[in-house]
């Protein structure tokens, strides 16, 4: 794919105009690296051809762009399965303080299907997104992030006293880590366990922007060996080094959680580590490419138990586990394999 088969001139709407946010790194502006296809940072359209909108676009705006002008809608979430609450039910009025809106919006999900009807291409993450999206248009691709900037580590064993588990995510998702615990605990018990949560150290109390308390206080009850590190690429690899297994606990009551991509996952992988995770659709289709979702997949807390003991005391299961897993990692989830998929996107233009 090049510039001239896409347009004249292709525009992207960031998260950060610096590009330092993980979707920013991840999804089109990586492609667009991979491609060579030089793009421009917008707010409008009148100067682009094309125009790739990130979920934090100001929908109020986008959705009267006119229909000579291409738009690439990217939603990565499941905001459509989200439960109805004061969350939902805010989050227009959040957007709008926190000026990713130019007006306030009582029916956001409102909004977005507009936004869903008016592009002409939706690009999201899982088959399962895909599925639901296709009520509201035909075009919909589900690729998932490109992560080239993880490098690759060779599976490996540690010769280390204790257990070093590590987990990354955003703060609005320690909850998910709180549901596992009991099982944690047990198996600290045991032998000395230590958790490491590489995450933001300030935690925004709502919609992920306003008024932050600190990590550590969130943490400090947990009753375990926890140690926090502030969320970087190198931080992460370097935390991941030193670890024996990952976890990726999700929050399976909830249908945004659950409708999740398995990103989390391949990271760890390309990082060289096995990962217990909860058994999500997403997380079951990836474990399932390895032929490991007996030894790793989890759906209860006694799941958790057994899955955590089992692999702490066989680290030859741990290795072949990472092995299995990084192979698919590097091969059906490979990084020309999702370009190839945007290439179908612009191409469908």
């Amino acid at each position: 794919m090049t510039r001239g088969e896409i347009g004249r001139n292709l525009g992207y709407v960031p998260y950060d105009l610096r590009l330092r946010r993980p979707a920013d790194r991840r999804r089109f502006p990586r492609y667009a690296a991979m491609r060579d296809l030089p793009f421009d940072l917008v707010s409008g359209w009148d100067r682009h051809d094309v125009i790739v909108l990130s979920s934090i676009a100001d929908f109020t705006k986008w959705v009267e762009a006119p229909s000579d002008r291409g738009v690439v809608l990217d939603l990565p979430d499941a905001f459509l399965d989200e439960r109805a609450g004061m969350r939902t039910r805010g989050r227009g009025f959040a957007k709008w303080i926190g000026g990713e809106l130019s007006r306030p919006v009582v029916r956001y999900r409102r909004l977005v299907e507009r936004m869903l009807d008016r592009a002409d291409v939706v690009v999201c993450s899982t088959d399962e997104q895909a599925e639901k999206l296709a009520r509201y248009t035909q075009n919909v691709y589900p690729i998932l992030d490109l992560h080239g900037e993880i490098e690759c580590v060779p599976p490996r064993l540690h010769e280390t006293d204790g257990l070093d588990i590590v987990w990354e995510g955003l703060t609005s998702t320690l909850p998910a880590v709180q549901q596992v615990l009991p099982a944690l605990r047990a198996l600290s018990v045991s032998g000395g366990v230590r958790l490491h949560l590489v995450t933001d150290l300030l935690a925004p109390r709502y919609m992920n922007r306003f008024r932050p308390r600190q990590t550590v206080d969130l943490v400090a009850e947990w009753g375990i060996d926890i140690r926090l590190h502030q969320w970087s690429a190198d931080k992460l690899a370097e935390v991941s080094s030193i670890s024996d297994m990952a976890i990726v606990p999700v929050d399976l009551t909830d249908p945004m959680a659950v409708g999740k991509p398995e990103n989390r996952m391949r990271i760890f992988w390309r990082l060289g580590l096995p990962v217990v995770a909860s058994r999500s659709p997403s997380n079951l289709r990836a474990a399932s490419l390895a032929d490991v979702e007996g030894q790793v997949l989890c759906s209860s807390l006694e799941d958790w138990r057994g899955a955590l003991e089992s692999l702490s005391s066989r680290p030859e299961d741990r290795l072949a586990i990472a092995s299995a897993c990084q192979t698919v990692a590097l091969t059906t989830y490979s990084e020309q394999s999702l370009a190839e998929r945007w290439d179908k996107v612009f191409g469908s233009l």
